[in-house]
């Protein structure tokens, strides 16, 4: 299964224990938390790496979630987003982001971690729909959601208590099916800016006839020189 995407400035991974310092800070951080999973369990920086671990030793598929950390390519990490609550039969997962520092909330990182999710979500995970919850407080992501191209199914009145708050918050709830995804002509744009290819595409998928195969020699020397080719850059 596919674990980690990039574009033209991000680099996305699955989260490991090592980045459990920098996840406990950002979950500890008010204004953060509040926009990204209001609520979230307090846990110890050795909690959220033994945490991390379990997430490592199994499947995003068997767990229902996948957390990816968002590196740029001069900032380093600026944030994480998620696919949870995935269901196989109605091959649905919900889509969650949310960046550490206000700066770069603003910055269009955002834009281009979404595109890069809905990539790995239509094009590798063969998913029908992505939707995402909404804060009525969050207002910028609310409407950049709508602006990319996901469409606004409904408001869950006072839906969800906020402790932080010490009150009832409203929710909107956003969608994209993969027909939407693929008809997104935004999208297209936008992912060949951000992302470098068009990623409403789906990937072609080119099969090699046994006339045209590499004798087992031909495959092997190819191979190694590869190898060696590696091998060479890396030192």
């Amino acid at each position: 299964m596919i674990l980690s995407n990039h574009g033209r400035s991000l680099h996305l991974r699955q989260t490991t224990p090592d980045d459990a310092p920098l996840l406990l800070r950002a979950y500890e951080d008010d204004a953060f938390i509040s926009l990204y999973r209001s609520n979230h369990a307090k846990q110890s920086e050795e909690q959220l790496r033994q945490t991390l671990a379990k997430r490592k030793q199994h499947a995003p598929t068997q767990l229902g979630y996948l957390e990816l950390m968002l590196e740029h390519q001069q900032h380093g990490p600026i944030g994480i987003a998620a696919l949870g609550d995935y269901s196989p039969l109605h091959q649905r997962a919900e889509y969650l982001i949310g960046l550490f520092d206000e700066q770069h909330r603003y910055a269009g990182y955002g834009i281009e971690a979404t595109l890069l999710i809905l990539d790995l979500a239509f094009n590798s995970y063969h998913l029908n729909k992505v939707y995402s919850y909404v804060y009525e407080y969050n207002d910028f992501s609310h409407k950049n959601m709508l602006h990319l191209g996901f469409k606004h199914e409904g408001t869950l009145a006072q839906h969800h208590y906020s402790v932080r708050l010490e009150q009832f918050i409203t929710l909107y709830l956003n969608g994209m099916t993969i027909k939407q995804f693929r008809e997104n002509e935004k999208i297209q744009r936008l992912s060949l800016r951000l992302v470098g290819r068009d990623i409403t595409q789906p990937p072609q998928v080119f099969e090699i006839s046994a006339e045209n195969k590499l004798p087992a020699e031909a495959n092997q020397q190819f191979l190694e020189r590869l190898k060696a080719k590696a091998n060479l850059n890396a030192t």
